[in-house]
């Protein structure tokens, strides 16, 4: 087996080299003898759309998922399916085991007990060294921990319900990868020590393995990455040197973080020729969003809120992964009656998406279906289909959707100036969220809750590297600001 490794600082280009090599290899390689990992929804979103259809794109959960042949709808403990674990181990009756998904696509446990095992998971650790790590020795009952554990593997035996990380562990102990000519890794430096086993055991079945990564930017440390291990690998190096994305200016911020980071690779980084902006002491009420892409960043969603209210109060189109007025369910019915009635098909998904928006009292749809027919049984289906088959009364303007009168007024003033059909401008987000994307301005608010400085305050290089991410996605300009919280971030210094 043959290891190409592609390291490189921030838009360096180290997608656009892997699918240099992809190309390269389906000159010579069946698509199907071709697997491309990575390691976010996002990440993979935009292989896809530079991938051809025939090579196989996903995340290693959804590998580990599809391989399984689980139904994630049905066997996957999250949100209500703890309720049958719950009554299954007495000891949990009265634990919460709500989940937040992060941007990665990972659950964030909010109970404490379930973050150690989870963390121990993923870093191979014991439970006492995972509540070491996590800094919840103090404050976690370990022996709890451990029956909770214990009651959690019998239950899954018993029933046949699996976790996240058990998408991984039994793809490699029931051996479900077939032999490969080539596998490709991007994002490699956020993996935990359980994704490359899982890895490491998917690169034995291949011939040649393409990985690429940035050691400065691993930003999931929280949920067991591991920059250590991308920074030891052997192979044949080519790095990216010449980053298409960052100015001069905002190059220069970023490296003064460098010299904080506890552990990194020393490479070269140029940046591109055009000089850009640095702006400090921004006020985000008085910035023009007019023209250009842009990213409002904060470090943790609660910050966003007031943001959001902001550009709502100014009539100012965004995207944001909670939008109130427009959600993304709501933009995908805009956009499906829109083409509908353009004459386009749209698939069936969309159709049940679209139909949660019509009102059956109002008498514009009936929700039985006439033939018999259902969307399941369908690919595509156009606006007579709907007509004929599933009970759609009426046609015409968008506003015949059942959105709440502040969404429809909210619509009514931003399509004076912006097109639905196309994606936002403006984009609000945690920097996680944004993680190997761009935009033209970035606003990073520098403030930090006050269980986050804590946390710093014993190792900070978690903040340096997460800021150093979102100081690094802008292309022309860059505001740092803050929303006057007590603790903040203060670029290129330490955090004391």
């Amino acid at each position: 087996m043959h290891r190409t490794i592609i390291p490189g600082p921030p838009g360096t280009g180290k997608t656009h080299r892997l699918m240099e090599y992809l190309d390269k290899e389906l000159k010579t390689t069946e698509p199907k003898n071709i697997l491309y990992l990575a390691f976010s929804r996002a990440a993979v979103s935009a292989a896809k759309d530079r991938a051809p259809e025939s090579v196989r794109v996903c995340t290693m959960h959804s590998l580990g998922s599809q391989e399984l042949k689980i139904d994630t709808s049905k066997n996957l403990l999250q949100n209500e399916k703890w309720k049958g674990f719950k009554n299954y181990s007495k000891i949990c009756a009265d634990l919460s085991f709500e989940t937040q998904v992060n941007d990665s696509g990972f659950p964030q446990y909010k109970n404490s007990h379930m973050k150690v095992i989870e963390y121990a998971r993923n870093k191979k650790l014991s439970l006492q060294d995972s509540a070491v790590e996590l800094d919840l020795h103090f404050s976690v009952d370990l022996w709890l921990t451990e029956q909770i554990y214990q009651d959690l593997i019998t239950y899954k035996d018993h029933t046949g319900m699996i976790e996240y990380s058990d998408m991984i562990s039994k793809f490699v102990e029931e051996d479900k990868c077939p032999p490969l000519h080539a596998v490709f890794l991007d994002e490699a430096q956020d993996l935990s020590p359980l994704q490359w086993d899982m890895f490491f055991y998917i690169e034995k079945k291949a011939q040649r393995s393409y990985i690429a990564g940035d050691d400065d930017q691993t930003i999931y440390t929280f949920q067991g990455a591991d920059p250590s291990i991308f920074i030891n690998l052997k192979g044949t190096e080519d790095p990216q040197i010449k980053s298409r994305r960052v100015p001069k200016k905002i190059h220069e911020l970023a490296e003064s973080i460098f010299p904080y980071m506890s552990e990194r690779l020393d490479k070269k980084w140029e940046p591109r020729e055009a000089e850009g902006e640095v702006h400090t002491d921004t006020d985000f009420y008085e910035l023009d969003f007019s023209k250009g892409t842009w990213f409002v960043l904060t470090r943790t969603n609660k910050m966003l809120q007031p943001l959001k209210d902001h550009l709502y109060n100014l009539n100012i189109r965004f995207d944001a992964k909670q939008h109130d007025l427009l959600s993304k369910d709501m933009l995908k019915a805009y956009r499906s009656w829109v083409r509908l009635n353009k004459g386009a098909s749209i698939d069936t998904k969309e159709a049940e998406n679209l139909y949660k928006f019509f009102t059956v009292k109002g008498g514009q749809v009936a929700r039985g279906f006439a033939s018999g027919k259902t969307f399941q049984s369908l690919n595509s289906v156009t606006l007579e289909e709907l007509k004929a088959e599933h009970g759609l009364l009426v046609t015409g303007d968008w506003e015949l959707l059942n959105f709440p009168d502040a969404s429809k007024e909210y619509i009514r003033t931003i399509l004076k100036s912006e097109d639905l059909m196309k994606d936002a401008r403006i984009k609000l987000s945690t920097i996680h969220g944004v993680k190997g994307e761009e935009a033209e301005n970035v606003v990073l608010f520098t403030d930090l809750e006050r269980i986050i400085y804590d946390s710093a305050l014993k190792d900070s290089d978690p903040e340096h590297r997460t800021f150093f991410v979102g100081i690094t996605r802008a292309k022309e300009k860059i505001f740092i600001t803050n929303q006057g919280y007590e603790y903040q971030y203060n670029i290129g210094v330490p955090i004391i």
